[in-house]
C-alpha cells in the first residue's frame, strides 16, 4: 500500500532516520485524556493504523486507538480472552482499514523498573513484536516512543503529529465521551445516594433521640405533677393547721383581755371633807373582798370644791 504522506504535519524532537512514527492529533488527545480519568492508575490502549516502506524506512502512522478495558485490574501481562474480545468489538464497530501497530501505556510516577513489566507485556500479547509503544508520564507529562528491537525497547527520539480530518476517531471520542459522562453520572448518583442514605440515617436517629427525650419529658412531667400534687396538699393542709392555730390564739388573746378588764375595775367615790375613796374591784372569779383604799385629798380641780376656811 502506498504511503500518502500527510500534508500538516509538526515535528517533535529529532528524527535519526531508522523508524518514523506518525500520530494524529485526535488520537494523542484522546490518550492523553484517557491518563487523566485513571487519577494515577494504569491505563492502557492498543494503537490502530498502519505501517508502510517509504524511501527505506519503516513508516508507523497512527490514526486511532482503543481502550484496553481493565488493564489497571488484570491478573498478570498477558491480557484475558474477555479483554481481546471487548478490543476487536470496539475496533470493528468504529474503524475500518486499521489494524493494531502498537499500543499505550500511561501512569504516574514511572519507574525504570516498570520497564521490565512493560516488555513482559508487549511480549505477551503482540506476535509480531515490531510494535510501537507510546508512554505517557502523568506526573510530569513527559510522553516517548518505543521501538522493540533485538528484544528490547529502543527509545525513539522524536516523532510527528499530523493533523487531518478523522471522523472515525471523532465520532469514537464523542461516544466514548458520553460513556464517561455518564459513568460519571451513575458514580454522582450513587453518591447522592450514599449522602441521602447517611442524611436518612441521621434522621432516623434524631427521631428516634427526639421519641427518647419526649418519653423522658413526659415522665418528668408526670413526676413534677405529682410532687406538685403531693405539695399542695402538703400546703393545704398546713393552710388548714395554720387556720386553726391562728383561730386558737385568738381564742386566747380575747380571754386573757377579759380578764384584764375583770380584774383592772377601779371605782372613785367622793366623800365628804375634800376626800376620795379609790377601791379596785376584785376579779369576779376571786370571791375575796378588797381592801378600802386609803383616803387621799381631791384635786384642786375636782368639781370646784375649795378647801374649807
Amino acid at each position: 500500500m502506498q504511503w500518502n504522506k500527510p500534508k500538516s504535519v509538526r515535528q517533535i524532537g529529532s528524527i535519526p532516520g531508522h523508524g518514523r512514527i506518525y500520530m494524529e492529533d485526535y488520537v494523542i488527545r484522546f490518550a492523553k485524556k484517557l491518563s487523566e480519568q485513571g487519577k494515577g492508575l494504569e491505563k492502557g490502549a492498543v494503537l490502530l493504523g498502519n505501517t508502510f516502506l517509504y524511501n527505506g524506512d519503516k513508516i508507523y502512522q497512527i490514526s486511532g486507538i482503543v481502550e484496553i478495558p481493565n488493564f489497571a485490574g488484570r491478573s498478570g501481562p498477558e491480557f484475558s480472552q474477555a479483554m481481546w474480545n471487548q478490543i476487536y468489538t470496539e475496533i470493528k464497530e468504529n474503524f475500518t482499514d486499521l489494524e493494531i501497530i502498537g499500543w499505550y501505556y500511561s501512569c504516574r510516577g514511572f519507574l525504570v523498573k516498570d520497564a521490565e513489566k512493560l516488555l513482559e507485556i508487549h511480549k505477551r500479547n503482540f506476535q509480531h513484536r515490531d510494535k510501537v509503544l507510546y508512554l505517557y508520564e502523568e506526573t510530569n507529562h513527559e510522553d516517548s516512543f518505543f521501538l522493540y528491537r533485538n528484544g528490547q525497547f529502543e527509545r525513539q527520539k522524536g516523532y510527528y503529529i499530523y493533523y487531518e480530518k478523522n471522523p472515525e476517531m471523532l465520532n469514537y471520542m464523542e461516544k466514548e465521551a458520553n460513556r464517561h459522562v455518564h459513568i460519571v453520572e451513575q458514580e454522582d448518583d450513587r453518591v447522592v445516594r450514599n449522602i441521602r442514605g447517611i442524611m436518612e440515617e441521621k434522621e432516623k436517629n434524631r427521631q428516634r433521640s427526639q421519641r427518647r427525650e419526649n418519653r423522658l419529658g413526659y415522665g418528668l412531667g408526670i413526676f413534677v405533677a405529682l410532687i406538685a400534687v403531693l405539695v399542695g396538699a402538703s400546703v393545704l393542709q398546713n393552710q388548714n393547721t395554720m387556720n386553726q392555730v391562728k383561730e386558737q390564739v385568738h381564742n386566747l388573746q380575747e380571754l386573757a383581755l377579759g380578764e384584764q378588764n375583770n380584774s383592772n375595775t377601779t371605782m372613785v367615790e367622793t366623800m365628804g371633807s375634800n376626800l376620795v375613796r379609790v377601791t379596785a374591784s376584785p376579779a369576779a372569779s376571786s370571791g375575796s373582798a378588797a381592801e378600802p383604799a386609803a383616803a387621799t385629798p381631791a384635786s384642786a380641780s375636782g368639781q370646784g370644791m375649795t378647801p374649807a376656811s
